[in-house]
């Protein structure tokens, strides 16, 4: 089984699939907007739109199947709905979902500027004070 990533309604994902023809068997990719997530558990299903060539194209899919190789979440989308199933009647930029914005732990933030400082050395200049620029005179 997958590598499952965590997915919400809104994000754009890159679902890799394993397609089996005869003896051969390859990878996939459908690349899309996570339109709605149904079931509990082990029967979860997620739906992915794309517009392929002015046509849209939905699939669903398991969450759990072994038949999904990964999943890659490229956008993370912000929406005010479970289920967006009014973006089948929208074209073009109506179609357009806001980007999430990235949210750091406080405590990253909170340590980087002092970390920034330790990993930077003193540079010495050959007149005046450690850390100063010195000046040439003409």
């Amino acid at each position: 089984m997958a590598k499952i990533a965590e997915i919400k309604p809104g994000d754009l994902v890159k679902v890799y699939t394993k397609i089996i023809e005869g003896d051969k068997e390859r990878i996939a990719p459908f690349q899309g907007v996570v339109i709605q997530i149904k079931g509990r558990d082990g029967g979860r299903t997620f739906t992915v739109r794309k517009v392929s060539s002015g046509v849209g194209v939905e699939r669903v899919f398991p969450l759990n199947s072994p038949m999904i190789a990964k999943i890659e979440v490229k956008k993370r989308g912000r929406v005010r709905r479970a289920k967006l199933t009014y973006l089948r009647h929208k074209k073009g930029r109506m179609m357009k979902i806001r980007e999430a914005a990235s949210k750091k732990p406080i405590e990253e933030i909170a340590q980087a500027p002092e970390e920034e400082q330790e990993e930077k050395p003193e540079e010495q200049t050959s007149e005046g004070a450690p850390g100063q620029a010195s000046v040439e005179k003409v």
